[in-house]
């Protein structure tokens, strides 16, 4: 198995079903050695497999260990927070979560949104000054795995604009300094793609089941937390 990659498969669990070979819209799963293998040179790191794999072979790499250790080595750690984590804690007020965040160890929690309001206002820009034509976001990074490995013929349609998560991580380090350290918290796992493509700017990607994990491991439950008058979004909280 290659765990290094976003998504692999646990040999040991593989039922060789073919199920998920089956269902990979792009075709990017092979059986070697009697198991199913994501194949990294094509896969777009969707997550389907995962989703359909009747067993739990298909694995998402566990970077919950790199953001601990992300959190002993460096002086301030701010967690980049997913709009969506509405949804997925219901009922929890947001500084009941930033609370808990800061009880895991976070300096701030931020909100990835103000990524997307830099990049939408510079998507306008362009679409201003473009001329005719089709655009395509680069906010998904499966998207643009899927262009640049299936359709490369549009690559040139593809906006000269980071994802609004990295335009995230500059305005953090532009606001807080070059040295901090930046975890992103939400649903994607090709987020995770991200954070081994630009380092510099992003340290870990986790999904909410590792928050989730994560949560239970302390003994955090969200919903019970306080949230006092310091636990606010910062900079400042996206309208």
């Amino acid at each position: 198995m290659n765990s290094q990659k976003p998504i692999f498969t646990e040999k040991a669990r593989c039922q060789d079903c073919y199920k998920c070979v089956r269902e990979c819209p792009v075709k990017a799963i092979q059986v070697v050695d009697d198991s199913a293998a994501v194949m990294p040179e094509r896969c777009v790191y969707c997550g389907n497999c995962v989703n359909v794999c009747p067993v739990g072979a298909k694995k998402v790499r566990d970077d919950l260990g790199r953001a601990k250790q992300l959190l002993k080595r460096k002086a301030k750690v701010v967690a980049s927070l997913a709009p969506s984590f509405i949804s997925e804690f219901p009922g929890v007020a947001p500084g009941q979560l930033i609370h808990a965040l800061r009880e895991l160890g976070f300096a701030e929690v931020s909100e990835t949104a103000l990524g997307a309001e830099e990049v939408t206002a510079a998507c306008a820009v362009a679409l201003e000054n473009g001329g005719p034509g089709a655009y395509l976001s680069t906010a998904c990074p499966t998207v643009v795995e899927l262009i640049r490995r299936y359709h490369p013929d549009q690559i040139p349609s593809l906006t000269r604009l980071v994802s609004p998560l990295l335009a995230h991580c500059k305005l953090l380090q532009r606001e807080y300094g070059p040295d901090i350290g930046i975890v992103f918290i939400g649903p994607c796992i090709s987020k995770k793609l991200e954070a081994d493509a630009r380092p510099e700017l992003l340290d870990v990607v986790l999904t909410f089941a590792d928050l989730h994990r994560w949560l239970g491991e302390r003994g955090i439950d969200p919903a019970s937390e306080p949230s006092c008058e310091g636990d606010a979004f910062v900079p400042k909280v996206a309208m």
